[in-house]
């Protein structure tokens, strides 16, 4: 179920722009744990894609982890397994950045394929629907007729042939 979820957060409008936008913060600012409010200003207003920017790591977990307590907020998993100097962690290289900003646009890629699928299908499902409404409908307006219908004897059959116009002498 947890996969299933997952798996349909980059088709939400908006979403790779804000995954994009919150790997850059934390992979390159000098604070590594950011909170809502400060990613709110730094990036100047809330995502599009979801209420906080804190909700939005939470359904990522393949980038940003959440620290629960909310003192430290959000950090990038990346990151976050650096080893630390002092108080802080060092930001990221711009090389591996640049990775998880490609890996984060070919997961995107990933779902919208997934999600398009199954769209070449639906014309041949239509079609075949329909032909079977047809021919069901036409069976049934075969079988409508009365049973007896077919049996009734045509007038010229009913004529006697002695009285028949064409057989006088």
């Amino acid at each position: 179920m947890f996969c299933r979820r997952t798996e349909l957060q980059y088709l939400k409008p908006g979403r790779l722009s804000d995954v994009m936008a919150l790997i850059q913060i934390l992979a390159l600012d000098e604070d590594s744990h950011r909170r809502d409010e400060g990613l709110t200003e730094e990036l100047q207003g809330p995502p599009k894609s979801s209420s906080s920017w804190r909700d939005l790591a939470l359904e990522h977990p393949e980038f940003f982890r959440v620290r629960r307590d909310g003192l430290r907020g959000v950090a990038l998993v990346a990151r976050h397994v650096l080893p630390q100097e002092g108080e802080k962690r060092r930001p990221l290289p711009l090389e591996f950045t640049g990775h998880l900003l490609q890996a984060a646009i070919e997961l995107h890629d990933r779902q919208i394929r997934r999600n398009d699928r199954w769209t070449y299908l639906i014309p041949i499902w239509v079609a075949l629907i329909a032909g079977i409404f047809s021919l069901v409908v036409a069976f049934a307006g075969k079988t409508k007729t009365e049973p007896n219908q077919a049996l009734l004897p045509t007038p010229t059959a009913v004529t006697p042939a002695a009285t028949h116009p064409s057989r006088q002498p």
